[in-house]
């Protein structure tokens, strides 16, 4: 047997009291004359035999009405033998996601969970400790709190931008105590959230117990994505910005109204009709005003989820990419008729090894170094500073090369060195589409692709420890492309020249976008948006003087970033404090010099959830005894609970047994004489 509320049975040393009073019951007696007092000692021996029988009666009766009493308000029970052991230590974890603003029969889906959260709190013993979690994964949750400091926790959560999958819930509660604890998950149970199907591990001390919550169909319209059609702009002319709507629903959704506003000043307004879950690309086209940064919204009216009701995004003015290319001999073809059309773009220009202008070196964004034989140590040197600023390098080896010279180069420029010329027909493999170069340029798969033919080629030697990454891969392995990070700028580098007798790379359509996006890049083209997620960096071209205190701002919050450097770019990581969406200004010494627009992410939009038949299939397949599923309101929750936990309560017994007994004292001082 065991008790709810222990510390209550210090209250029995009260069983003192009858047995004081039974000890020290002191009478007054008055005397009283009798001419023969035989038969009254007869009378007497015999009233005092009933009359001690009469007193101890009473006082077990006392006894035991006062222990019984105690017993009842420590709320004794009788713990089964069950697969769930009875613990000390209960997490609870309440979904707080975007998707939990969605609304049931019952209500809003987050006041159902924190109720539930509630429940759970108050029906196990008082000496339990508890832990919250949710989504935010916050520093005051890493300490446990009695039933009534984690009921204030409970009240205090709010929907959050992040989401945490149960493998992380889980690896979150055993390091916070993994000592047979109890984990109770309630949540909406999203697919694309929870992610239940990649739990890879639950300690045998643990059990857990999960308790969906479902919501309406709920109808949701969503803007995905907002972007535009070049890197750069100015104020003299119209700019066009894209946006993708998608219907959440299974409904068609008619006359849906979207809103763009520039500065705070609503622009434009258009009507969209979305088939069920359907998506469609809408564009604005307005002339920009007269300020640096463009501060957008597109926007449109949804209820009740409302999270992805807005997409901020930001424009900068930009001058045209500076573009050089340095040739040993003559201009290559492909390169200048790639940048010289482009001249809203580009400001391109050809140079060769002989006739550099060190000091036009430091005005370009990228140089393209094409054959170059033999580079001077001035040209070097350059090299180097330009990188070091921020600039970029691409280089196509030249045809014949002195490899010693040639590596010496390499390596002062701090790339990886070629080895000998190999002639081999063979076929480029893999593009890293991972990587900003290729990020946007292909959708879905790279299925059937006719990959460029290398005819002969430098293999580039692969050395650990050095901060490149592959671009574009052969079939046999062998790197292309690469990109070396080098101070603050990055360093292409080409296994083969753009000749016809090495490679069909430059009469491929996958010559124009790897040209184009490494000269757009490096002048460090910024993002319209940033999205809030655990990679919580942005970049700012404003930012001149690293040495200078850099604060991110809005109305609600200050925040100190930390300066790093990602793929040969300065980033400013803000360690997870932005939390909410809108528009963020940069500022140095009080001054805004630039404004960062951030966004929630959409992958809750979807509500896909997953049953209760879905997740009994799931527990089935982990095999796992120490799962269980609740569903239900709060009172089955509860009740789940206490037949799992407590058993069988034996305090209305005890309850009734103390009447018993008290009845008992009453009926022994009135019906007994003594």
């Amino acid at each position: 047997m065991r008790f709810q509320n222990p510390q209550l049975l210090y209250f029995l040393f009260a069983i003192a009291i009858p047995i004081l009073i039974h000890l020290f019951n002191f009478r007054k007696h008055k005397i009283i004359y009798f001419s023969s007092i035989r038969f009254l000692k007869e009378i007497k021996e015999d009233n005092r035999k009933k009359s001690n029988l009469k007193n101890l009666l009473i006082l077990l009766s006392r006894i035991l009405a006062i222990s019984c009493l105690v017993l009842a308000f420590a709320k004794p029970y009788i713990p089964i033998n069950s697969k769930n052991k009875t613990t000390s230590n209960v997490f609870i974890y309440v979904d707080n996601s975007f998707s939990m603003d969605a609304e049931s029969i019952d209500g809003r889906l987050l006041s159902i969970a924190k109720e539930k959260a509630r429940s759970i709190s108050k029906t196990y013993p008082t000496e339990t400790n508890f832990w919250i979690i949710n989504n935010d994964f916050l520093a005051q949750h890493n300490n446990s709190n009695n039933s009534n400091e984690i009921a204030i926790q409970i009240d205090g959560i709010k929907t959050s931008a992040h989401s945490k999958s149960l493998n992380q819930i889980v690896n979150r509660q055993a390091s916070l105590n993994n000592e047979n604890a109890h984990l109770y998950i309630i949540s909406d149970m999203q697919i694309s959230g929870l992610q239940v199907e990649e739990l890879n591990n639950l300690d045998i001390n643990t059990s857990l117990f999960l308790i969906p919550i479902t919501s309406n169909k709920n109808n949701n319209i969503s803007i995905d994505s907002c972007w535009i059609n070049t890197p750069v702009f100015s104020n003299d002319q119209e700019i066009s910005v894209y946006a993708t709507i998608t219907n959440q629903s299974e409904n068609t959704l008619n006359d849906q109204a979207v809103f763009l506003k520039i500065n705070k000043k609503q622009k434009s307004q258009q009507y969209i009709n979305l088939k069920a879950n359907e998506s469609k690309i809408i564009s604005f086209t307005f002339m920009p005003e007269n300020t640096a940064i463009q501060e957008g919204l597109i926007q449109i009216n949804d209820h009740p989820i409302s999270f992805d009701n807005n997409r901020y995004f930001t424009l900068k003015n930009s001058n045209k990419v500076a573009v050089l290319c340095i040739n040993s001999f003559g201009n290559n073809t492909a390169i200048t008729t790639l940048f010289s059309n482009d001249t809203s773009l580009f400001n391109f220009k050809n140079t060769t090894d002989k006739n550099i202008d060190f000091n036009a070196l430091k005005q370009q964004d990228i140089i393209l170094i094409n054959e170059v034989h033999k580079f001077s140590s001035g040209l070097i040197n350059s090299l180097n500073t330009f990188t070091k600023n921020g600039g970029s390098i691409a280089i196509f080896p030249p045809k014949e090369i002195d490899l010693t010279s040639y590596n010496n180069t390499l390596k002062q420029l701090g790339t990886a060195p070629f080895s000998e010329l190999k002639t081999q027909s063979i076929l480029l493999e893999n593009i890293n589409i991972k990587h900003p170069i290729y990020k946007q340029v292909f959708e879905g798969k790279l299925d059937k692709i006719n990959f460029p033919e290398i005819k002969k080629y430098y293999p580039i030697i692969s050395q650990k420890n050095t901060n490149s990454i592959a671009l574009l891969t052969q079939e046999n392995k062998a790197e292309f492309l690469s990109v070396f990070a080098k101070g603050k700028g990055s360093i292409y580098l080409f296994n083969s020249p753009l000749n016809i007798k090495f490679n069909n790379f430059s009469n491929h359509a996958l010559f124009v976008p790897t040209l184009l996006n490494i000269a757009t890049s490096s002048i460090r083209t910024e993002s319209i948006y940033n999205t809030i997620s655990s990679e919580d960096y942005f970049i700012s071209n404003a930012i001149k003087n690293s040495n200078s205190l850099i604060h991110l701002k809005n109305d609600k919050i200050d925040i100190i970033p930390t300066q790093k450097t990602y793929l040969g770019k300065q980033v400013f990581y803000t360690h997870n404090q932005v939390s909410e969406n809108g528009i963020y200004t940069v500022e140095i010494e009080e001054q805004m010099i630039d404004a960062i627009a951030y966004n929630y992410t959409t992958t809750e939009s979807k509500s896909e959830a997953l049953t209760i038949s879905e997740l009994k299939n799931w527990k089935d397949s982990v095999a796992l005894e120490n799962i269980q599923i609740i569903s239900g309101n709060t009172k089955s929750l509860i009740a789940s609970i206490n037949s799992s936990q407590k058993a069988k309560e034996l305090w209305k017994i005890v309850l009734i047994l103390s009447l018993l007994f008290f009845a008992t004292e009453i009926l022994l001082i009135k019906l007994i004489k003594s």
